[in-house]
């Protein structure tokens, strides 16, 4: 959709006299356009021209949801004026995605430590109070001791005073609930900016033979990630309207069914080439996932 421009006849800023094909100024470079309008105009163009508030932003929405692999084969086509751009898509539906988990799913994010049940069992039950705080003691005096078993002669003290310092780092984390979930959160969206590039480079090289651009590639991986997003999104939003219901082994079923047709559509290659990738591909993938949420987890408790 071509902007809707309010030309004007002089440049406000250096007063170059425009011509009718003037989106520019050819003098200074400021855009010929009016922005002294009404609010509601305003709101308008901002839909418009960042959120794709219009028609090409519902297009791209229903080919990403029912067509797997259709944006990006378009993409990489060049085929790109009737949908929304990979990333602006991606940004969009990410603020609604962590916005989604931060206000309905980021209690799942809290991790309790003993002391705290300890203290809660102290007024109904204190010889329950009594033997998790020995359980918890007795757990870090053994791995303590370990440690510096392993790492220095008998004795050493270097294991336990890096125990009690990583210990005391995770209760410290622990002690303010609300900012561990906002960090927690700001540090995995992190994470999975970092992880789209990354499964894009998997791609990269289990597609090689096909001599593909790795843009190309890394296009297919924001795709799927949005739409994982998406997914995400419906899935908890679901289970609070219908506390009962368990959507995570639903949600990991069509993520794999989505990636295997996307892969399939794009790559073109035989259903039976495109599973047999589809395993090594998907280890690979979940193996990595694994290994950043838990180096997001412990990089959130060192920093708290």
């Amino acid at each position: 959709m071509a902007k809707r421009r309010r030309k004007f006849v002089q440049c406000p800023n250096c007063g170059y006299t425009f011509e009718e094909v003037n989106n520019y100024c050819p003098n200074c470079g400021q855009e010929n356009h009016d922005l002294n309008v009404p609010v509601k105009h305003l709101v308008e163009e901002f839909f418009e021209s960042t959120l794709h508030y219009d028609t090409k932003f519902l297009r791209t929405l229903k080919y990403l949801i029912t067509r797997p692999g259709y944006l990006t084969e378009k993409f990489n086509r060049g085929q790109r004026a009737s949908y929304v751009p990979p990333f602006r898509l991606y940004v969009f539906i990410s603020l609604f995605f962590f916005t989604t988990v931060a206000v309905f799913a980021s209690k799942n994010l809290v991790m309790s430590d003993t002391t705290s049940a300890s203290e809660r069992l102290k007024t109904t039950d204190p010889e329950a109070a009594a033997r998790i705080l020995q359980a918890d003691s007795l757990a870090r005096m053994r791995v303590g001791f370990t440690f510096g078993d392993t790492a220095a002669a008998p004795g050493d003290t270097t294991g336990l005073i890096i125990n009690e310092e990583v210990d005391n780092k995770f209760r410290s984390f622990l002690e303010n609930e609300e900012q561990a979930r906002q960090r927690l959160l700001k540090n995995i969206s992190f994470m999975m900016f970092v992880l789209m590039p990354f499964f894009g480079f998997i791609l990269y090289l289990f597609y090689r033979s096909q001599r593909r651009n790795y843009v190309e590639h890394l296009m297919f991986s924001v795709h799927f990630h949005t739409f994982v997003f998406l997914l995400i999104m419906f899935a908890i939003l679901l289970e609070v309207v219908f506390p009962r219901i368990s959507t995570e082994e639903w949600v990991f079923l069509i993520s794999t069914v989505y990636l295997f047709f996307a892969l399939r559509y794009v790559y073109k290659e035989s259903y039976l080439v495109t599973a047999a990738k589809l395993l090594p591909v998907g280890f690979v993938y979940l193996v990595s996932l694994a290994i950043l949420f838990v180096t997001t987890v412990g990089i959130s408790v060192l920093l708290s």
